[in-house]
Parts: structure tokens; C-alpha cells; sequence
């Protein structure tokens, strides 16, 4: 299986972070939203990258831009995303992921 590499790229804040692992998006948000945390050499990361639901097509260009920054796509999106003190991240957060 493809391992992806994964970053979350947050929407008007573009703060990144990224892991290695075989976890995405799922169908749909999950109720308990995706939270930033802190790893090693201080990488922000989702603590739950399977709770983004898919990009609404409305929001696809706009996660497709700040992922692309990195040279990813935008494959999940979470409107009530947190940072890494809980609180909501304005305009939700983005899963960006390589093909």
C-alpha cells in the first residue's frame, strides 16, 4: 500500500505540519473535530487525520492553492478544525495529501 504523505495546511493561517502514514479523510467530518498537535522537532500534526470529511467542491480551488504551496492537493477538509490549544480554526482546516 502507497504510504502518503501528509501535511495540514490551515486556512488563513497556513500553518504546517506533516506525518507518514496510510490514514486519510474519511466520507464524511467526523462529529469530534481534528486537533494540531506538537511532535518531534516541533512539527505540527492532526491527531486524527481519518475525522476531515471531502473538500466541498466550493472550497476544492482554495484548498488546492494552499496545498499547493507544497506541491499537495487538498483531500479532506474539517470546518471546525482546532490548533493546538482547541481552539476552532477560522474557515476550517485542510488534509493535504501527495497522488
Amino acid at each position: 500500500m502507497k504510504i502518503f504523505k501528509i501535511v495540514a495546511v490551515l486556512m488563513l493561517f497556513a500553518f504546517v505540519g506533516c506525518v507518514s502514514m496510510p490514514v486519510g479523510p474519511g466520507s464524511k467530518a467526523d462529529a469530534v473535530p481534528p486537533k494540531l498537535t506538537i511532535g518531534k522537532n516541533n512539527v505540527k500534526l492532526w491527531d486524527r487525520p481519518n475525522a476531515f470529511g471531502p473538500v466541498p467542491a466550493g472550497l476544492q480551488e482554495a484548498g488546492n492553492k494552499l496545498c499547493g504551496a507544497l506541491n499537495l492537493k487538498a483531500t479532506g477538509y474539517h470546518p471546525n478544525a482546532q490548533d493546538e490549544n482547541g481552539k476552532a480554526l477560522p474557515g476550517g482546516g485542510y488534509f493535504c495529501a501527495a497522488d
